[in-house]
């Protein structure tokens, strides 16, 4: 039984080695590659255009005051976001809902008047946001 075993484990690696199973593969050629086609952007389409508003900014030892003087794109404006950002890092946020042209928006501090910025965001009737204006002091 034991030689039977043995013989037929010879055949198969005879076999295996007559096939030609354990010889290396043939090498591959290294194939060479071109640059990739330069890419040109498509331009994007954008069915809403930025919408232009006009505020004057003052500012006091106090206090800070936007004024909404109105623009071109004040039609169909529903509110203004106004937030103030100070060197404290602390931030002051007010809301105001139909805003008119003409209409001030205060900020009044205790100590001294320390903004860093001023981003008004306005929203129209359709829903669209836009900053209108990032004030720098």
């Amino acid at each position: 039984m034991r030689r039977a075993f043995c013989t037929s484990l010879l055949i198969v690696l005879f076999l295996v080695f007559a096939s030609g199973c354990t010889q290396p593969s043939a090498p591959v050629s290294p194939e060479t590659t071109g640059l990739p086609a330069p890419v040109t952007p498509l331009p994007v389409a954008t069915t809403i255009t930025e919408k232009s508003l006009t505020f004057d900014v003052s500012k006091t030892q106090k206090a800070v005051n936007i004024t909404y003087t109105g623009g071109p794109d004040a039609g169909g404006l529903v509110a203004l976001k106004v937030r103030i950002d100070n060197q404290d890092l602390d931030d002051f946020e007010r809301t105001v809902l139909t805003p008119t042209p003409g209409e001030s928006i205060v900020f009044t501090y205790q100590g001294l008047a320390t903004p860093v910025t001023a981003n008004i965001i306005g929203t129209w009737e359709n829903g669209y946001q836009q900053t209108v204006l990032m004030y720098y002091f």
